[in-house]
């Protein structure tokens, strides 16, 4: 074969050794091969057939993508087919060694099917009941959807799930993991904590954890005029900030800070827009373990207070 394409093959039902296209102009026949995937063979089902046309390959996209390890979905309103094989990098601080990624939201009747994997570092097995939430955030951190992933068979290799959610939230920002139980153990409800912000009117939820690990820092742009309130590490790190931009200045500058940094627009009252950003470089001593590792467990809940911020009326 002089060509190897992958296609894929939707709606297509193979009533016999060819088949002819719409057109009548094209005939697909039948292509009798074996697969090997990254050196270990791979079986395809029968309704996964390579097909030959007019001298090119074409294989089954979705056992190709996740014999590779990658996500599938298909998007029928958008015509779209997306393939996602990235990091799992989604997990509950709470539980770290359980990661969910490479997420897809496709439409289903005006409700959203979600397909992603789930992994489970650092067990000895593959077969683990567990039972997680999976929340969906739009730009203003208002929560826009969720699905229930449940399962029997997760470890340490990613296993695939799919899950059904109401409502259309393909156009979410931000998704959060909560792990509600492994194993038959339920987990606990997180605790948090209440920040006040008297002069802006808004509060923050943050993570138990962060009891008597942080403080309270205020300064202001002397060009813009644009204050910032750091949640610092006792040791001086910040770990994000609050910036309080005009409504103004945020329509000039917004989109062009969007690029170059890690910030989010998280509400907007009156004149006033209020963002979250990390830092830009390393806040803590790399050569103190323990500062370390406080630091990342400190930020691993950004996104979670993120989406807790509350104008007050």
């Amino acid at each position: 074969m002089k060509k190897f394409i992958l296609g894929l093959l939707c709606g297509l039902v193979i009533a016999s050794s060819s088949v002819a296209f719409a057109s009548g102009s094209i005939k697909a026949l039948l292509f009798p091969v074996s697969f090997e995937i990254n050196g270990s063979t791979a079986t395809a089902s029968s309704s996964a057939q390579a097909l030959n046309v007019n001298g090119s390959t074409y294989v089954p996209l979705r056992f190709i993508a996740e014999s590779l390890g990658a996500t599938v979905g298909y998007d029928a309103e958008l015509q779209r087919i997306i393939v996602k094989n990235g990091e799992l990098n989604l997990k509950d601080p709470d539980y770290a060694d359980i990661k969910v990624g490479n997420l897809i939201v496709t439409p289903s009747g005006g409700n959203s099917i979600v397909t992603g994997q789930l992994i489970f570092a650092g067990v000895g097995n593959s077969k683990n009941k567990i039972s997680a939430t999976l929340s969906f955030y739009n730009d203003n951190s208002r929560k826009i959807g969720e699905v229930l992933i449940k399962g029997n068979q997760f470890g340490v290799e990613a296993q695939a799930f799919t899950a059904k959610g109401t409502g259309d939230f393909r156009a979410y920002s931000t998704a959060i993991l909560h792990v509600d139980a492994v194993n038959d153990k339920a987990a606990p409800k997180p605790a948090s904590i209440i920040y006040k912000n008297s002069k802006y009117n808004f509060t923050l939820q943050l993570p138990a954890y962060w009891e008597g690990r942080y403080k309270v820092e205020s300064s202001v742009n002397a060009a813009s005029d644009r204050e910032s309130i750091h949640f610092v590490t006792n040791q001086g790190g910040i770990i994000f900030s609050i910036l309080v931009w005009s409504s103004q200045e945020w329509k000039e500058q917004g989109a062009m800070t969007q690029e170059v940094t890690q910030i989010w627009k998280i509400g907007e009252q009156g004149d006033k827009v209020f963002t979250i950003i990390l830092p830009g470089d390393v806040q803590y001593v790399t050569e103190n373990e323990e500062q370390t590792a406080e630091y990342h467990k400190l930020v691993s809940y950004i996104d979670l207070i993120k989406t807790s911020f509350k104008l007050q009326e």
